[in-house]
């Protein structure tokens, strides 16, 4: 299968690739991978590229070690740090692999993931925005229902932070349920185990929250400096569940 030809796997295939979203910001850090079955064997960085509109191989734009989970469901591929950091030498010398304005789309042809997969996007430009979660919209479920929570975010997570966020009844408890990220990431929706019980709940946000940028609440990725910011703590929001 040819490396376009590829794309018409992609809505078969048991893979995910994210950002889900169909645009990316030229300083895009990291591509993350889903699988429905574990790798079979690690991901050969020679089978992954990066093309541009002209289906031609965008060189040097992938750092070449995959970090893949300890179940094998899940896989990270940055593009290269030292490209997509502002100032620094490959960026000075090279430039950023994404530029704003450009269509790319990544293929990854691995016979160890299964059929090959492709994800188009359109290139934005820079995002330098952190997960701000003092921002962050709660639309409240109904008291005695299994109706989602959502949460409106400001802006993109990457998708490994879903689990970062959670819940907690007011007594401190974590509450079991489903968390995912949906709408490009840009929503956050909890579905409880058991019915909503009326009463304070606590949205909690981890401070490792991070965005496909590699932006944290208090690290964002273009910092020349560590931040003065105390986020050790994370971020708690308090919100009502009431009977409707």
């Amino acid at each position: 299968m040819g490396l376009l030809a590829a794309a018409g796997a992609w809505a078969s295939a048991p893979v995910a690739v994210y950002p889900s979203g169909s645009s990316v910001p030229e300083n895009l850090l990291r591509i993350e991978i889903r699988l429905q079955v574990p790798l079979r064997a690690p991901l050969d960085m020679a089978h992954v590229k990066l093309l541009d509109r002209a289906g031609q191989v965008i060189e040097g734009a992938f750092l070449d070690l995959p970090l893949p989970s300890a179940d094998g469901r899940r896989l990270s591929i940055l593009l290269h740090p030292a490209r997509v950091k502002s100032g620094v030498g490959a960026n000075l010398a090279l430039g950023r692999a994404l530029q704003a304005g450009a269509a790319v789309t990544l293929v990854i042809d691995d016979p160890a993931i299964g059929p090959a997969v492709s994800k188009s996007w359109q290139v934005t430009g820079f995002d330098g925005r952190r997960p701000l979660p003092s921002r962050w919209t709660v639309i409240s479920p109904a008291a005695g229902t299994r109706q989602p929570l959502l949460v409106r975010l400001h802006s993109p997570l990457s998708v490994s932070s879903e689990a970062l966020i959670a819940v907690k009844r007011a007594n401190g408890r974590r509450l079991p349920g489903r968390g995912l990220l949906m709408d490009g990431e840009t929503t956050w929706r909890f579905t409880p185990a058991q019915p909503w019980q009326s009463g304070a709940h606590v949205l909690v946000a981890h401070p490792d929250l991070e965005t496909p940028e590699g932006n944290r609440p208090c690290a964002p990725f273009e910092a020349v400096e560590a931040s003065q910011i105390d986020c050790d703590d994370g971020f708690e929001m308090v919100f009502d569940v009431r009977r409707r």
